[in-house]
């Protein structure tokens, strides 16, 4: 006797063959999720649309929303926004992805590896020594040394992570792929990016990698890069190179493993300020920052200042500086209007971005900002060579005599290298990132703070006062 199963499989079609001309007479519009070969209800549809449904995510048909509730419709544009938006890892600035979901050790490790290979590319070759040679005779010196004495040592490359919770676990990766590649690794630890930058050029490193997800959700992390003098790597300065070798792959450049090292840097990075917080009038600054080490920096740097701080607490979280809608400006206001002070400032998760407010509470345009850092910068120093980008240019009302402002535009890595070619001592604009001449150009949110004390203190009138007066 045959199997029933068989039996019926012989005189009853598969099922969704007796359910697609039902539901196709019975309904104008049908729904078929991808990868499946017969169509389902509205119902059905929805339902699994309201329960996220894996196959939704790639669905033709996901924007048929009907009547779901707002809050389900608006996560799931959230998730098409997200996916949409971070196909690709490599940004303007560096990698940033979704945590497992988009970048994990093992891709962050990778990634890691194939920036290694670029420092290893730009270590110079070392020759043998040349032999000691008996009197009288000519010094003998091998002019093409062996193949495994070409570079004895490997890059040096500085590491740090941030207070996201993933980043500890994406660092481990980070760490050993640079040992398994022959490099040197020195271990800063919990840091922000203003600190690598700073440990990076005092330690003469050959780069640097920062594992961090700022500016981005707090579901994300990343990698940013910098290379010797801090310099940053950025969209056409380097970054395509990193993304290309990932993709092609790469081999060890070394048989020999890298070393690993710890280096606290916390006091020398607090003395370099040292010399800039000194001489300030009596003030009372609020300031919201969500990054502890920086909290814990300006704290130090004000203890025995006649000014008072007053902290805002807000998340790790993506901001725009320049809306006056954003959550946290409006914190900041409403912040400066109930409690007053001279001066309010937001430092964003990078440690570098920075908005700032008058006595009342009013967001400053980067503009007045950049003119305020300017006019101070045309006091301390005899050079006045500055760089804004073209927005920034267009609302300067008037220039002063001995001004010489060029236009710049573009990455980080484009603001660093246009300031060593114009030898400008101050770079600003619209991006709120201000850049200062010091041993190598500097972009760090407390150095800006530094410079607006400053200049405030030579006048004992508001904020907002000095600002028109610098107009």
């Amino acid at each position: 006797m045959k199997p029933l199963s068989e039996f019926n499989a012989r005189i009853l079609p598969p099922l969704p063959q007796l359910l697609q001309p039902a539901l196709l007479e019975s309904a104008e519009v049908f729904f078929q999720c991808p990868g499946e070969d017969y169509p389902i209800s509205k119902a059905i549809h929805l339902s699994r649309l309201a329960a996220f449904y894996p196959k939704c995510r790639e669905c033709p048909h996901n924007g048929h929303t009907a009547n779901l509730s707002p809050e389900i419709i608006e996560r799931l544009k959230q998730i098409q926004r997200s996916r949409a938006a971070v196909q690709n890892p490599f940004t303007q600035e560096g990698v940033r992805g979704v945590y497992l979901n988009q970048i994990n050790r093992t891709q962050a490790a990778h990634i890691a590896g194939a920036f290694s290979t670029i420092l290893w590319e730009a270590l110079p070759l070392k020759g043998l020594a040349p032999r000691k040679s008996l009197p009288g005779s000519k010094p003998e010196t091998i002019t093409t040394p062996p193949v495994n004495q070409e570079r004895s040592r490997g890059p040096s490359v500085v590491i740090g992570f941030d207070e996201r919770p993933s980043s500890p676990d994406i660092i481990t990766g980070v760490a050993s792929a640079l040992r398994r590649n022959g490099c040197r690794v020195i271990d800063l630890g919990l840091t922000v990016p203003s600190i690598l930058a700073f440990a990076t050029n005092h330690l003469q490193a050959h780069g640097a990698i920062m594992v961090t997800g700022a500016q981005f959700g707090p579901s994300y992390t990343g990698l940013d890069f910098l290379l010797e003098n801090s310099q940053p790597v950025s969209a056409g300065r380097m970054l395509e190179k990193i993304e290309q070798i990932s993709q092609k792959g790469f081999g060890r450049a070394s048989r020999q493993p890298g070393s690993q090292r710890t280096f606290h840097p916390m006091e020398a990075y607090r003395a370099q300020f040292q010399k800039h917080f000194h001489a300030l009038r009596p003030l009372k600054i609020k300031i919201a920052c969500s990054l502890r080490l920086v909290r814990e920096t300006l704290n130090s740097l004000f203890e025995k200042l006649p000014c008072e701080l007053v902290w805002v607490d807000i998340p790790h979280q993506q901001r725009d500086l320049l809306d006056p809608h954003d959550k946290d400006v409006q914190k900041m206001q409403k912040q400066m209007q109930s409690d007053p002070a001279d001066l309010g400032l937001i430092i964003d998760d990078d440690s570098r971005r920075c908005a700032f407010f008058t006595e009342t509470g009013t967001l400053l345009s980067h503009t007045k900002v950049s003119r305020f850092l300017m006019q101070a910068l045309s006091r301390e120093q005899s050079s006045r060579n500055y760089l804004l980008d073209q927005t920034s240019l267009d609302e300067l009302n008037e220039v002063p005599a001995g001004w010489n402002i060029r236009p710049h535009s573009g990455t980080l890595a484009d603001s660093y290298f246009q300031m060593q070619q114009q030898q400008a001592v101050y770079a600003g604009g619209q991006s709120g990132y201000h850049w200062f001449r010091d041993a190598v150009p500097t972009c760090d949110a407390i150095l800006t703070l530094a410079h607006i004390l400053a200049a405030l203190s030579f006048s004992d009138a508001p904020f907002s006062e000095v600002l028109s007066q610098s107009s």
